[in-house]
Order: C-alpha cells, then sequence, then structure tokens
C-alpha cells in the first residue's frame, strides 16, 4: 500500500512536471503572437536608444574628440543583435504567409520554434541593460552650428544631361582611391558651385564627413582653417573626410592652411572649384573636369524649373522666352537670375527685358541680371597675361557663335603692331598660342563647334561672355563698335558719331557700298568689312581707292589680297620691304608678276600664292623665292610638275603646301581638313590629273625624301598601284598617303616581281591612310599577306571604294597596334571588315589603341568580324553605325569595350542598347527595338564586357 502511494505520489510529481513542460512549451505556440509582439518591442527599444547612443557618437566625432571607452564596442555588438533579430522577424513573417489560415494554422511546430525564439531575450535584455549607461553618461555634446552645406536643397537635373554627365565624372574621380585632388574649372556663372554642392549631396555617405568654404580673390587663411579646422583634426585621426575648396582664384599653401595631403593621408580627399584650368593644374588635381555651359534643349528646361510651365501654356510668352533663353548663353547663374527676376512679370516686362540683354552694354537692366556680368568679367581681370587681355576684346569683334580661327588673331596682333618685340611670324604664332590656352583654361573661351581634326585652331566666344568683353571694351582706352552679323544691307553713320573709336566691326552684313561722305575716325586701328557684298570703296572715305596706293604702306607686315581677281602680282608690292606675309590666293586669273619684286621682299618669311591654269613665268617667279633667306612656310599652287625649279631648298622650310595641277572631273575634292591650318609645321603635297610622271622628277624625289610630306594623289589617271609603281620612288617611307578619283588603281600592293627579302614589309611606315572615290580598287593587297605589316596606321578612311568587299585577314588585323580611327563610308560591296580564323589557341584579338569606328551606308555589310573570337577594344569610346541594314552581328564572340561611351553621339549613361543598322539618335532606336527587334549589343556599364547576341523582345 504504502509502495503503490509512493509510486503514485512519484507518478503525480512526473506528470506535475511533464504538465509544468508541456504546458509551458504548449504556451509558445498559444502565446505565439505576444511573445513575437514583446520581442519586437524589446528589438525596437534597443534600435531606439543605439540611435540615441549613435548619435552622441557622431556628434563627438564630429568635433574630433575621443568616445567613452566600450560605445563603440556596444554599439557593434547592438548592431549583431539587430541584424538577428530582423533576420528572425523576416522569417517568421515568411512562414506566416505559409502557414496561417483563416482558423487555427495547422503546423504547430512551426508556431513553437518562432513562439520559443521570441522569449529567448536574456541577450537582448543585458545590452538593454549595459546601454543605460551610455544613454545616460554625460557623453552629450552641444550640436555644432548649422553649415552652409545643411541649407543646400538638391537641384532639379531631370534631363539636365551636361550637368548629370560632370556630376558622374566627379563622384568617379572622388571614389578614385588613386586620385586625391579633383578640380572643377568652368566660367562664371556656369554652376561649379552647384556642382560641388551636389556632389556633397551623392558622396557624404562615403565619407565620415564633408566640409566645405568658399574662398575669394584675396585668400583669409583664418577663415579657411576655422571652416575646415574640425574636418582636418578627424583626417590625422584617420578618417576619411572629404574637404571641397570652392572658387579658388589662385594656388594655394595647403600646408599652410593646415590641410593634410600627400600619400600618408589618402584618406583626405579634396575637391576644388575655380574659374580656371592652370589654377587646378598648379594645384597639382590628378583630375581635371570642365563645366560646360548648357545646350539649348537642357537650358530652356532647367528655366522651366525656375519660371513654371506658364512658359510652356501661354505661346506669346513662351517665343519671348525663347529668346531670353538663348541670351542667357546656357549658364545656369543667368538662367535663374533672369528667370527669378521675370517669372513674375507680365509680356511687356520679358520684351523689354529681352531687349537689353540683345544690347552689348547692359547698363540700366536689373541690377541681379547686371550682377551676373560684372561675376565674368571678374575672370578677365584677372587675366595677368596683357596678350590674353588683347586677345579676349578682339574676338568680341567678331559676329555672335562665330567660330574664330586663332591664325587671324596672329594676323591682327602682328598687323596692328601689338607686340612689343617679336623674332618671326612663328613667334608671334607662339605667343598668340599661349594668349589662348590662357583664354581656355580660364573658361574664357570655348572649343569651336568645327571638326575634331581642327579644333585645336578655332576658339569660339560664348554669348554671355563676349557681351562682357563688349562692356569691356567700350571702356578705358579701348572703343569699339561691333555691328557684326546684325543683318545690316547698309551702314550710314550720323555725323556726331564718336570720333574716338579704335575698333569697327561691320562684319558679315548684307552691306554693299560704304557711305559716300565723309567720316573722320582719327584713332581707328581696325575695320572689320569681310563677308559683306561690297563691290567697291570710294575715295571720300578715304581708304583703299586703288591697290597701287600698297606702296606707301612702308611699314606693313602683313598683306592679305585673297579674292580680289587681280591677273597679276602688283608691283609696288615690291616696296613693302618690311613684309613678313604675303598671301594672294583664289585669284583664280593670276598668270603674271614682274621679275623683281618678289625679290624686294628679304624680310618675307610666308608666302601663300595661287596661279591659274594659264599662267607664265611661275617658274622665273619661284626662282626667285628661292633667294629669299628668311622664307620658312611655302604655300603655291601651280598649274605644272614643270614650273618647280630644282633650286629651291625645302630643307629651309619649315611647312609648306603643294598643289600641282587642277582639278578636271568636276567632282567634290576634300583635301585633309589640317591643311589650311597646319602647313606652317607640316608639309603637304597634292599631285592632280596627269602630273605624276614616271620616273619622278628630281625636285619631287628631293622633297618627298627631305620632308616626307603628307601625300595626296587625285585623278591620277597612269597610276595602278603604289607598290611596286611609286615603290622605288621614294614612296616606301612615306607615312600619310591620299587617293582621291584614281580610278585606275586596283590594289595598294601588288604582286612585287623585283629582288625582295622574306623579312620585308609593305606599309611599315604609314600612318594616315584615305582612299577616296577609287572605283577599281578591288582590295587593299594583291600578294601573300606576309608581306604586308600596318604597326604605325593610325587612321583608316576609306569612301567610295565600290569594289571592295573585304578588308583585313585576321593575320594583318592583328598587327594593327597603333589604329584609332576606323572609318569606312559608302563601300557598297564591302561584306566584312575583318575575316578568318584566329590560329593561336586564345583565340584573341586586342586593338590597344582604337578608340573611334564609322560604318555609314555600308549595305552588303555582314559583320565586322566573320569569325569567332574574343576581341579586346580597351580604348574604344564611340560608334557610329549607319544604314548597315544587312548587318546582323558584329562578330560571332565576345567584345570587350571597357569605355565606351558613345553611340551615334549620344553619350551612355547606365544600360543601353546600340544597333547595328540604321542609327540616328538613341531615342529612335529604342523605337525601332521595341518595334521590329533587332539585333542589338547590352552594354553593362562602363566597365564590364558585353556581347552581341539577337535579342527578339523589347528594349528596356
Amino acid at each position: 500500500m504504502a509502495e503503490g502511494a509512493v509510486v503514485t505520489s512519484v507518478a503525480e510529481k512526473v506528470v506535475d512536471s511533464l504538465f509544468v513542460v508541456a504546458k509551458k512549451e504548449i504556451s509558445y505556440m498559444w502565446n505565439y503572437k505576444q511573445y513575437v509582439q514583446k520581442y519586437r518591442s524589446e528589438i525596437q527599444k534597443l534600435k531606439d536608444m543605439k540611435g540615441r547612443i549613435q548619435q552622441k557618437i557622431e556628434l563627438t566625432k564630429h568635433k574630433g574628440d575621443n568616445l567613452v571607452h566600450g560605445v563603440e564596442d556596444w554599439v557593434n555588438a547592438v548592431a549583431d543583435e539587430i541584424l538577428k533579430a530582423e533576420e528572425f522577424i523576416t522569417k517568421e513573417a515568411n512562414a506566416k504567409k505559409t502557414c496561417f489560415g483563416i482558423g487555427l494554422c495547422g503546423n504547430w511546430s512551426t508556431l513553437h520554434h518562432y513562439g520559443k525564439k521570441a522569449t529567448e531575450t536574456a541577450s537582448l535584455m543585458e545590452l538593454q541593460v549595459r546601454g543605460t549607461v551610455y544613454d545616460n553618461i554625460a557623453i552629450t555634446i552641444d550640436t555644432p552650428a548649422p553649415r552652409q552645406l545643411d541649407f543646400y536643397k538638391n537641384k532639379n537635373l531631370d534631363g539636365i544631361i551636361t550637368q548629370n554627365s560632370v556630376l558622374g565624372d566627379i563622384i568617379t574621380a572622388i571614389k578614385d582611391e588613386s586620385i586625391q585632388i579633383i578640380g572643377v574649372y568652368g566660367v562664371g556663372g556656369v554652376g561649379r558651385t552647384t556642382m560641388a554642392k551636389e556632389v556633397n549631396s551623392r558622396v557624404k555617405n562615403v565619407f565620415a564627413d564633408v566640409a566645405f568654404t568658399t574662398l575669394s580673390q584675396t585668400v583669409d587663411s583664418n577663415k579657411i582653417k576655422s571652416d575646415i579646422g574640425e574636418a582636418t583634426k578627424r583626417i590625422m585621426k584617420g578618417e576619411k573626410i572629404l574637404i571641397i575648396l570652392d572658387d579658388v582664384w589662385e594656388e594655394l599653401d595647403l600646408e599652410e592652411l593646415c590641410i593634410p595631403r600627400g600619400i600618408d593621408h589618402m584618406n583626405c580627399k579634396i575637391l576644388l572649384t575655380s574659374r580656371s584650368e592652370d589654377v587646378c593644374d598648379r594645384m597639382n588635381a590628378q583630375s581635371k573636369i570642365c563645366v560646360n555651359s548648357l545646350p539649348f534643349k537642357e537650358a530652356w528646361i532647367l528655366f522651366k524649373h525656375v519660371v513654371g510651365d506658364k512658359v510652356e501654356t501661354d505661346i506669346e510668352l513662351k517665343l519671348v522666352a525663347m529668346e531670353v533663353v538663348k541670351e542667357c548663353g546656357g549658364l545656369p547663374l543667368m538662367l535663374n537670375v533672369i528667370g527669378n527676376t521675370l517669372k513674375n512679370r507680365d509680356v511687356r516686362s520679358w520684351k523689354a527685358a529681352l531687349t537689353q540683354l540683345q544690347k552689348n552694354v547692359p547698363a540700366d537692366i536689373d541690377p541681379s541680371i547686371k550682377k551676373a556680368f560684372t561675376r565674368l568679367k571678374l575672370s578677365y581681370d584677372y587675366l595677368e597675361n596683357e596678350e590674353a587681355q588683347w586677345c579676349f576684346l578682339q574676338c568680341s569683334m567678331f559676329p555672335e557663335d562665330y567660330n574664330i580661327l586663332i591664325e587671324k588673331l596672329v594676323h591682327y596682333r602682328v598687323g596692328l603692331e601689338k607686340f612689343k618685340e617679336i623674332e618671326s611670324m612663328e613667334d608671334a604664332r607662339s605667343r598668340v598660342q599661349n594668349a589662348v590656352n590662357i583664354l581656355r583654361s580660364s573658361s574664357l573661351m570655348l572649343d569651336a563647334d568645327v571638326e575634331l581634326a581642327v579644333s585645336k585652331y578655332y576658339i569660339k566666344m560664348h554669348d554671355v561672355v563676349r557681351d562682357v568683353a563688349l562692356l569691356i571694351a567700350t571702356s578705358g582706352t579701348n572703343d569699339f563698335l561691333v555691328m557684326a552679323g546684325k543683318g545690316l544691307e547698309e551702314w550710314l553713320p550720323r555725323n556726331n558719331i564718336p570720333q574716338s573709336y579704335t575698333g569697327i566691326s561691320l562684319m558679315r552684313n548684307k552691306i554693299r557700298k560704304l557711305p559716300e561722305y565723309s567720316i573722320s575716325f582719327p584713332n581707328l586701328e581696325a575695320l572689320h568689312l569681310q563677308d559683306n557684298n561690297l563691290s567697291s570703296i570710294s575715295d571720300e572715305n578715304g581708304n583703299l581707292c586703288e591697290i597701287s596706293i600698297l606702296g606707301e604702306l612702308k611699314s606693313l607686315e602683313i598683306l592679305i589680297l585673297n579674292e580680289i581677281g587681280i591677273k597679276e602680282v602688283p608691283e609696288c608690292i615690291g616696296q613693302l620691304v618690311n613684309l613678313r606675309r604675303l598671301e594672294v590666293r583664289k585669284c583664280y586669273e593670276l598668270s603674271y608678276t614682274k621679275p623683281g619684286v618678289i625679290l624686294n621682299l628679304f624680310r618675307l618669311e610666308e608666302l601663300c600664292i595661287d596661279f591659274g591654269i594659264d599662267s607664265i613665268g611661275v617658274l622665273e617667279f619661284l626662282v626667285e623665292v628661292t633667294c629669299l633667306s628668311k622664307l620658312t612656310c611655302l604655300r603655291l599652287k601651280a598649274p605644272s610638275v614643270y614650273d618647280i625649279p630644282e633650286g629651291l631648298n625645302y630643307k629651309k622650310l619649315k611647312g609648306f603646301d603643294i598643289q600641282i595641277g587642277q582639278l578636271t572631273s568636276g567632282f567634290y575634292y576634300r583635301k585633309p581638313v589640317t591643311v589650311d591650318y597646319t602647313w606652317t609645321s607640316e608639309c603637304y603635297l597634292t599631285l592632280n590629273s596627269d602630273n605624276l610622271v614616271f620616273p619622278l622628277l628630281e625636285w619631287m624625289k628631293k622633297v618627298i625624301e627631305v620632308s616626307r610630306p603628307n601625300i595626296t594623289l587625285t585623278e591620277i589617271k597612269n597610276l595602278n598601284n603604289i607598290v611596286p609603281d611609286l615603290y622605288r620612288e621614294v614612296f616606301n617611307h612615306l607615312e600619310y598617303i591620299k587617293l582621291v578619283g584614281c580610278y585606275n588603281v586596283t590594289c595598294l600592293v601588288d604582286r612585287y616581281d623585283g629582288q625582295r627579302s622574306k623579312k620585308e614589309k609593305f606599309l611599315m611606315e604609314v600612318k594616315d591612310l584615305r582612299l577616296e572615290q577609287c572605283k577599281n580598287l578591288k582590295v587593299l593587297w594583291n600578294c601573300p599577306d606576309q608581306f604586308i605589316s600596318l604597326p604605325n596606321l593610325v587612321n583608316l578612311h576609306i569612301v567610295y571604294c565600290n569594289k571592295l568587299v573585304r578588308l583585313f585577314p585576321v593575320s594583318v588585323a592583328k598587327g594593327l597596334v597603333s589604329m584609332k580611327e576606323l572609318h569606312i563610308e559608302y563601300c557598297s560591296e564591302l561584306e566584312e571588315v575583318i575575316w578568318g580564323e584566329v590560329e593561336t589557341a586564345a583565340k584573341i584579338i586586342v586593338f590597344p589603341c582604337l578608340t573611334s569606328i564609322k560604318l555609314y551606308y555600308l549595305v552588303k555589310l555582314k559583320s565586322f568580324y566573320s569569325g569567332n573570337c574574343t576581341i579586346k577594344y580597351p580604348s574604344f569610346v564611340k560608334v557610329q553605325v549607319n544604314t548597315c541594314s544587312y548587318m546582323k552581328t558584329w562578330g560571332h564572340g565576345i567584345q570587350e569595350t571597357p569605355k565606351l561611351k558613345f553611340v551615334d553621339d549620344v553619350p551612355l549613361d547606365g544600360i543601353y542598347s546600340i544597333n547595328a543598322a540604321v542609327v540616328k539618335s538613341l531615342e529612335e532606336y529604342k523605337s525601332n527595338v521595341r518595334a521590329h527587334g533587332l539585333y542589338v549589343w547590352c552594354l553593362l556599364g562602363y566597365n564590364r564586357s558585353f556581347q552581341l547576341t539577337e535579342v527578339n523582345q523589347t528594349c528596356r
């Protein structure tokens, strides 16, 4: 009995114990929701506590002070606990979705698991207790006063591609660990400061802090140190800090300003903005980024952001507003200032403002607008180079948006005797180029809207900057009257017009004649009348009434007699003994010059003269030219190869452009675009029609041997190839060859039957090869491939060669290690550019220097490369493909283009696609893809490879 009672008692205790355990386990299921909710609540408490303590830590760090021991360890432990909690909460939420229904959940084990897990809060509670200490102890500090950046509101840059591109470039440079100093430069008002502040908002999470300070022309070291002092302390502790130095006018001594730099402080990034590229250079900026003005489309978008959509809905206002935007010249500063000034005004006020903006001297316009002009004037005032200031003012005499040939500035500078001392025309050219470089680096001059190949020979003045130049040019010792490009049909100045003018520009108008009454301008230095319809200048003007008066201008150094219809070089020119440069071009009836005239010009350095087809005495004239000891540049157009004397010393010439013969077929002949601008330092020889004779004349052999000029052969009828026809005639060392309209040429290299070494290669030294309208050219060479090597070929342009089917076999293509540009246009039979299989196991082709490919109107082109291998283009940035509708694939292997940025002049941003058929713009291409499912490249970012594949779905 007792024994049974004991057993029963034990059993009851076991049952009770089991019941307690069971009850507890069951509670995990029944009280699941409460447990999980409490767990969430405790985690949130911990998060809130962490947030408060983290805020204290950040404030302490911001000041550069030390932290209480253990607080960072606590923060890290809490972060780990929160990470685990969030993982648990996520899993619980997912389980709830799959497990819970309208009634009770059938998966009891799931409820048990998450209910029990939610009660395991020991570590969580322990962290709360530890955190209470840090939450209450006196580590709280006063919040620092708000800084300039704290008030900055991000700009709406939707549709502003120019500024978004600049932002991307700056951010890329900032994230580059090898770059410490980044320079951002551009003209006043273009948005440099805005870009810097936008960058701050986009990268501040990358840095522990961003310090910002604005400089001025007079550097205040104490202010700078005050603005960035806390940041520099943190840099010395090893924290990653960005320092923005805004509006730097001159080189700064960073050491004096206590800004850490150098290899030991790469945790310090410095972003500086300046009006001058030269300042960026002197500050040793490893990355320089130019902020350009906005094109009209983007300027209009920005203007609407300021003014509102009423400029779109009100038609009358829109027409005026668009003109106002044009006058702002794409400068965000001007767009914002003028937009805010006018946005609440009526149309009449807009029209009045437009009238003021269109005036050269904005003296009585709204003060805020005038302030913008004043800012731009500062850039001019800060120029220390007098020649740069002169060039700046001289450029204002050209019409708006005019592409200014730098060579013209050389002529004006020399002709107006503005140089104190010059040794030669080349010296003058060098000094003007230096002045232009200063203006470019100060953003007072822009790159001109011309072909890239000649862009360095031109400059362009921003419209707003030009207005500032005109404002300056009407004050002080200068007084300009500029009516260039105004559409004037006559110029009838009143008698009370100021006589103080030093410069008058009437160029690019429709003026037929000048006034017949007397006008006095005693201080006039420059009168620009070019690009008008003037037929004569009357005697009353006191100007040139007949060409014989030129002989009286004894001090004249430059004389240009282009397009005036003279039949002989005037005898009076022989009296101009100080002449440095003489131009007589496009005088198509010029046929004769009297003996002795050119011989008297013993100081002549540069001669440009075009003789007509019926000229006589050309040989005698050029014999005298050989006696000019100072002649360094010769530009000559002569009818026949027999007009060139053997005694001409080509070694003495620094540059020449000799054209022999006339074009006869009437087709358009394009000379190399650089000829008109570089011949003073480079050499060009153009042979037309039947002027190529075999064997070559001695003077021709000599000029090729001595100077290795750019050779252009045009309409040569008796030429079939270069090798062997011209190979023995010193053509084997030429670097620049162009064939135009040579219809009998079937190949460049024919089967060569002379004595030849097996190692001998043809075309080894060719750098630039251009083939145009060679209608019977079937192949580039008609010999075994092993005799062809093109290691120095940089540019290859082929146009209208309709019998070409293929260009390069793989064996030769792999040797194109120097090629930068490949342009092929209007070759109707071309099927592939590169063909054949790669023999090596690696099956990789690399074009290390290739930057640009242009394929236009190649209607039978099937592919760029027909084989299957990887092609790498490490320098490739631009591709243009148009009307190649038969092209279905670029190549069957991987095409690696890590730097590809432009497709048909459209900048890439993010993921875009390139069409291999008709592409005029990226937007049109996207429409084509959606409509037809074309074959495309998928380019993934800038640093990945892409593969040409068949895509039969919409382009995203």
